[in-house]
């Protein structure tokens, strides 16, 4: 007698991305995830825009956590906080796309 798995299968990708995001769904209510989503959505263009800046590099060094920046009072602080951190890892960047990165992170980080 050949027993089965006690664990649900899936056939596809696609089917369980749907399960996982019906048992976060359960998890947290709309909101709740709504703001998860979103703050996920800024972390990863953080993460997208340092590596670009570092020439594709993923191991450069640079960790701007989105609760150090947020705990900033104001927009000046945090553009200098991460300015400050681009450098300490000697970013290669010219300082237009310097600028043009710090111009997007502040504007992100306004919708919270």
């Amino acid at each position: 007698m050949t027993e089965e798995p006690k664990h649900a299968r899936f056939g596809d990708r696609e089917e369980r991305r749907i399960e996982r995001s019906r048992v976060l769904t359960m998890k947290y209510g709309k909101q709740q995830m709504v703001l998860i989503r979103k703050r996920m959505q800024v972390e990863n263009w953080v993460e997208e825009e340092v590596t670009k800046l570092y020439g594709g590099k993923d191991e450069n060094g640079v960790e701007l956590e989105l609760d150090d920046l947020l705990a900033l009072d104001t927009a000046q602080q945090r553009r200098k906080f991460a300015y400050d951190e681009l450098q300490k890892h000697f970013c290669p960047a010219s300082m237009d796309r310097i600028t043009a990165f710090l111009d997007g992170l502040i504007r992100q980080l306004a919708a919270f």
